[in-house]
């Protein structure tokens, strides 16, 4: 046909907005089927619309719903100076090229996924060997749609080479890690300036530091990490030391010890019976923490920690605050604790915030890990005046430790909060009562004597 006639006849339609709609019609058509025939459907066609198809048609459509037969408008086009030019040819010379079908656009799509994959797969395995750990990860993330399959998927959208790139420096920094990790770790930001020679590269807010937590995850064998403490807990497994200041715990009684054997800085603090703080950095050096007497307390409430301390006056007592959420200092020196078989004795507020840490805790090492005063008695003895909402009561429903389900069971009937403050003078007797059946209790509906 004369090419002439087809950018005369594109050109005329373009130019009536009247048409517009009926084109994007017939091009959702063309992708469905791959050919053009039979209607398309014009819903509230308006009164240009059908004043537009009605003067190729040669007749008066009325506004409204419209249905256009293609096959008709192909041989109307016909009789007008336009004839030769198919209604096909048409369509792709408005849109400015051939237009994909579905099916055609799926297969692409596939074919593209397929080569990204085998290109990134073998970019990582001749750089780091199929062995390495950013092989597998890599390896996991496209056979199995996890570990940051999403946000790959999202980003290679119009940006192919971009995240290519981001998954290798991952795959560099997840293999640098290991060798940091024997030493007293890296910060994150000296890590992706080693590998990008930009400290930002691997900020939680990028794609590259959501894709290293996935990988370190995979990696660490636990799920990705939720919280800002989770965060911190895998960074800090993983050999990477970040915003160790904002992460500490406080501390009474509790010895450490280095490679060279006690840490002197914390006995100091024991000889003048005050409590310390212990962070992130502190920690990277200690290699035990452990208590005279094999036992810790460990109190969620800062005041009465406070409070309890200031009472001991410099009795060889070990005591440990995690105000409020747990911590990853808070976390790390517990497990340190445990691993020197010591026993410790858990109290928190008796709000549901509250007895999900205390879930927690005690999951960590049970037998090891007993729930101080968490009982049913323990918490009428604490209860307050703070209504709970349904919204934090259905927290309760995620406890699974059984000596916690009666006092949940409690929460759930008086709908209020009980708090440490009230139990102060009792937890103060059973830390200086010294070691006994008191404090070895196994059914928390009962007050400790």
């Amino acid at each position: 046909m004369d090419r002439s006639a087809l950018e005369e006849c594109v050109s005329f339609f373009r130019k009536n907005r009247g048409y517009a709609r009926l084109f994007e019609e017939m091009r959702k058509k063309y992708k469905k089927y791959g050919k053009l025939a039979g209607k398309v459907s014009m819903e509230g066609a308006s009164e240009e619309e059908c004043l537009a198809i009605g003067g190729i048609l040669g007749r008066n459509l009325p506004s409204g719903d419209l249905k256009v037969s293609l096959p008709e408008f192909e041989a109307a086009l016909n009789e007008t100076k336009y004839r030769g030019v198919s209604v096909t040819e048409l369509l792709f010379a408005y849109f400015g090229g051939d237009i994909l079908t579905n099916s055609q656009r799926r297969k692409a799509d596939r074919e593209e996924r397929e080569s990204f994959k085998e290109g990134l797969l073998g970019s990582v395995g001749k750089e780091f060997g199929e062995a390495s750990g950013a092989f597998r990860w890599l390896s996991a993330v496209m056979e199995q749609k996890r570990y940051g399959w999403q946000l790959i998927g999202k980003e290679r959208e119009g940006a192919s080479e971009e995240i290519r790139e981001t998954v290798l420096n991952v795959c560099r920094a997840a293999e640098a890690l290991p060798f940091h990790r024997e030493g007293d770790g890296i910060r994150l930001a000296v890590l992706a300036a080693e590998v990008t020679k930009n400290p930002h590269y691997f900020d939680r807010g990028q794609a590259a530091g959501r894709l290293l937590l996935a990988c370190l995850s995979f990696l660490d064998g636990t799920a990705e990490p939720k919280s800002q403490e989770e965060v911190l807990a895998l960074y800090y497994r993983s050999g990477i030391r970040p915003d160790d200041i904002s992460s500490f715990t406080t501390c009474y009684g509790i010895h450490f010890y280095t490679e060279e054997g006690e840490h002197e800085a914390y006995r100091s603090f024991m000889e003048y019976g005050e409590k310390y703080v212990l962070t992130l950095s502190n920690l990277s050096r200690i290699m035990r923490a452990d208590s005279r007497d094999k036992r810790v307390f460990v109190l969620e409430n800062q005041m009465v920690f406070s409070q309890i301390c200031e009472r001991l006056q410099g009795k060889e007592y070990a005591l440990l605050c995690t105000s409020g959420q747990m911590k990853t200092a808070s976390l790390i020196l517990i497990d340190l604790l445990i691993k020197s078989g010591c026993r410790l004795y858990y109290c928190g507020d008796t709000d549901p915030e509250g007895i999900e840490i205390a879930d927690r805790v005690a999951a960590r090492a049970p037998g090891q890990v007993t729930l101080w005063r968490m009982g049913v008695s323990d918490y009428y003895r604490s209860i307050s005046n703070e209504a709970l909402t349904e919204a934090r009561l259905k927290k309760l429903d995620k406890i699974r430790h059984e000596d916690l389900q009666g006092l949940c069971g409690a929460l759930r009937k008086e709908r209020r909060a009980g708090y440490q403050e009230h139990l102060l003078e009792v937890l103060f007797e059973d830390i200086v009562s010294g070691p006994g059946p008191s404090l070895e209790f196994s059914l928390p509906g009962f007050a400790l004597l």
